[in-house]
C-alpha cells in the first residue's frame, strides 16, 4: 500500500466518523436539527459499515506483514480498543448521571438505557454486549454497539491467520458460534475490507477503470439512496428468510436491513480499489495535506465512541438556551472541543495500552503463536 492510498484511508475515517457525528447531531432533542443532508436515518449505519470496511482492510495490512506474531496482534488489538473503550466507559457514565439529573426528559426513551448497570458496563467492556440476538446498550452510548462486533471479527480473522491445523479449526469455529448469528450476518461486510487490501496490493486494475470506480461508487451511493432498493431489500429479505432476519441486526428503530449494508459495504471497497488505482494522481497534493489529515485521523476512534453522550449531555446543560441556532452552536462545538483533549490522553495512549497488556500477557504466562509458514 502506498503513501497516498494510506492518507486517502486516513481521509476516509476522518469523513467517516464525522458524517456519523453530524448525522447524530442532526436529532431533534440535540440541537433542534441540523440542514437536512445530516439528517438521514441511514447516515449512521452507514458510516459504521464503511468503519468495518476500513478494519478489515486495516487488520489484513498489518497481519500481511506488520504484526507477525499472534500475540504481537492480540495486543495491538486489545490496546487500540481499550485505550479509548475504557475512558469512553468512564465518560458515559459520568454524563449519564449529570445528565439525568439536569434533564431528565431528554433521557426518558429508548435511547437510554441505565437498568442492571454493573451488568451493562461488563458486558460492554468485555465486547459481549452484542453476542446471538441480545443487545445490551451502554447507557446512553449508543455507537458502543459496534465494538461488539469489531472485537469478534477481530478474534476470528486472528484465529484463522495466525493458529494452524486442527487449532485453526477450533478456534475459528468457536469464537463463530459465541459471536453468533447476529455478529455473523454483517462479517462479510467486514472481510469486503480484507478482499479490498488483497486487491489492492495485487495493483492489477488499470487506470481508467480506477477512475470509474472511484467517482462510479460515489454516484452509486448516492442512487441507491434515493431509490426504493434499501426499502425493497428489507421487503425481500422478510419475505424470502423472515421478519426475525431482517431485523436481526438492527439496533435501533428505522435502520436499514443487513443486505443494505452489504451494498454500502461494496460501494465503498469499489471507492478504495478505484482511488489506490489512481492514487499516484494525488501523491503532490497528499504530500502536502497529508500530515494534517493523518493527525485528524488520531481522533477518529474518539470522535466515534465520545460523542453521542457528549451531545445528550450537552443538550441538557443548554436545556435553557431559547434560541436554535445558539443551542446547535453550543452542543456541536462544546462536543468537539471535549473530544480534542480527551483524544490526545486516549487514543494517543495506546503505546502506553500495549506495554500494560504485554505485562498482563508474561504474567498469564500466555503462548506466542507463530506465523503460519
Amino acid at each position: 500500500m502506498n503513501r497516498t492510498t494510506s492518507i486517502y484511508l486516513d481521509l476516509m475515517r476522518v469523513a467517516t466518523a464525522i458524517t456519523v457525528f453530524l448525522g447524530h447531531a442532526s436529532y431533534a432533542r440535540f440541537t433542534g436539527g441540523l440542514p437536512s443532508v445530516f439528517s438521514l436515518k441511514a447516515l449512521g449505519n452507514d458510516g459504521v459499515m464503511v468503519f468495518f470496511v476500513l478494519s478489515g482492510f486495516v487488520i489484513a495490512y498489518v497481519a500481511d506483514g506488520k504484526e507477525i506474531y499472534g500475540r504481537d496482534y492480540a495486543v495491538s488489538r486489545l490496546a487500540r480498543l481499550y485505550s479509548v473503550a475504557l475512558p469512553a466507559v468512564g465518560l458515559t457514565v459520568v454524563l449519564d448521571y449529570l445528565g439525568s439529573s439536569i434533564n431528565f426528559s431528554l433521557y426518558d426513551g429508548w435511547w437510554f438505557q441505565a437498568d442492571n448497570p454493573l451488568w451493562r458496563i461488563s458486558a460492554n467492556l468485555l465486547f459481549v454486549n452484542e453476542l446471538w440476538f441480545s443487545s445490551v446498550r451502554l447507557f446512553s452510548n449508543g455507537p458502543f454497539w459496534s465494538l461488539g462486533y469489531e472485537f469478534w471479527y477481530y478474534a476470528i480473522f486472528g484465529a484463522a491467520w495466525y493458529l494452524e491445523g486442527r487449532w485453526r479449526i477450533a478456534a475459528v469455529a468457536a469464537a463463530m458460534l459465541i459471536a453468533g448469528p447476529k455478529i455473523l450476518l454483517l462479517f462479510p461486510v467486514w472481510l469486503i475490507g480484507v478482499l479490498t487490501y488483497r486487491t489492492v496490493k495485487a495493483g492489477k486494475v488499470a487506470e481508467g477503470l480506477g477512475w470509474a470506480l472511484y467517482f462510479g461508487s460515489a454516484a452509486g451511493y448516492l442512487l441507491f439512496h434515493g431509490s426504493a432498493l434499501p426499502h425493497l431489500l428489507l421487503e425481500w429479505t422478510g419475505a424470502n428468510l423472515g421478519g426475525a432476519v431482517a431485523w436481526a441486526d438492527a439496533k435501533w428503530p428505522g435502520e436499514t436491513p443487513f443486505l443494505a449494508d452489504y451494498v454500502v459495504g461494496t460501494l465503498a471497497a469499489l471507492h478504495l480499489i478505484g482511488f489506490a488505482a489512481v492514487s499516484h494522481r494525488f501523491a503532490r497534493l497528499f504530500g502536502v495535506i497529508g500530515p494534517s489529515i493523518h493527525y485528524c485521523a488520531g481522533f477518529t476512534f474518539s470522535i466515534y465512541l465520545f460523542h453521542y453522550p457528549l451531545l445528550q449531555f450537552l443538550a441538557a446543560a443548554t436545556g435553557g438556551v431559547a434560541e436554535p441556532t445558539l443551542k446547535a452552536v453550543l452542543v456541536v462545538f462544546g462536543t468537539l472541543g471535549v473530544i480534542y483533549p480527551l483524544g490526545l490522553v486516549t487514543e494517543a495512549r495506546k503505546a502506553e495500552a500495549k506495554r500494560a497488556i504485554l505485562s498482563v500477557w508474561g504474567a498469564l504466562r500466555l503462548p506466542v503463536p507463530r506465523p503460519q509458514e
